[in-house]
């Protein structure tokens, strides 16, 4: 795994442009897939300090990538922020998976970026 290497998975192409320059300003490189398929490629050829996930996005949606990573990559689920506009009681019935942690839309830049520090420093 590289730890100075985020995923950043966001269909919005906006939200996409802003955690991407959040992840830059930490120093992280920065891969970025607009879907859950890219998303899951991705994280078969490549190793990802942290993965900032989207859940809501069309065909494959982040909660497909998570089990993904459940099945394939467990260890990489400790290292995932979740950032979403679904609604909190969708997210607490349908995430099975233990993420790092679950940032709701529109979510705080500062406190995301203290979690990822908080992530990087428990590594």
């Amino acid at each position: 795994m590289v730890e100075g290497k985020a995923l950043v998975v966001d269909d919005d192409e906006p939200i996409r442009k802003l955690l991407t320059r959040v992840m830059e300003s930490e120093q992280f490189t920065v891969d970025t897939a607009r879907n859950g398929a890219e998303a899951i490629s991705q994280l078969n050829d490549d190793g990802y300090g942290v993965v900032l996930l989207d859940l809501m996005m069309p065909e494959v949606d982040g909660f497909a990538v998570l089990r993904h990573m459940q099945e394939h990559f467990p260890e990489k689920l400790r290292r995932t922020i979740v950032a979403t506009a679904a609604p909190e009681s969708e997210v607490r019935k349908r995430l099975k998976e233990p993420v790092f942690r679950v940032h709701f839309k529109p979510f705080d830049v500062h406190a995301l970026i203290e979690d990822v520090r908080l992530l990087m420093q428990t590594a």
